[in-house]
């Protein structure tokens, strides 16, 4: 499998597995659906305890899903390193062991 191929497959992973955190991608219940319409402006603060369900937006799923697909991508990055240095290190002992026998 090419590494392009294992890094879609990652990301899409990773994706797949934020996704689950985020609430606004599930489906909505329907009580959400019959809360009463709210202004288009408001002209004031209103604080999120009396603001409805269907506007409530929790940032801890969004957080949590930042934080798995920055640290996947940032793993993922730290391997391909690992793996290209090994590379780089095995092409330099067969350089050096050609070298030795001329």
């Amino acid at each position: 499998m090419s590494l392009i191929a294992r890094v879609a497959r990652t990301l899409t992973l990773l994706v797949l597995l934020g996704a689950g955190f985020v609430p606004a991608l599930r489906a909505q219940p329907a009580s959400a659906a019959q809360a009463p319409p709210t202004t288009a402006a408001q002209d004031e603060y209103v604080p999120i305890d009396e603001l409805p369900e269907s506007e409530k937006l929790p940032a801890a799923p969004f957080l949590v899903s930042a934080y798995v697909i920055v640290w996947g991508v940032l793993l993922l990055y730290v391997w391909t390193l690992w793996k290209r240095l090994g590379r780089v290190e095995a092409d330099l002992r067969e350089a050096r062991r050609i070298a030795g026998s001329r």
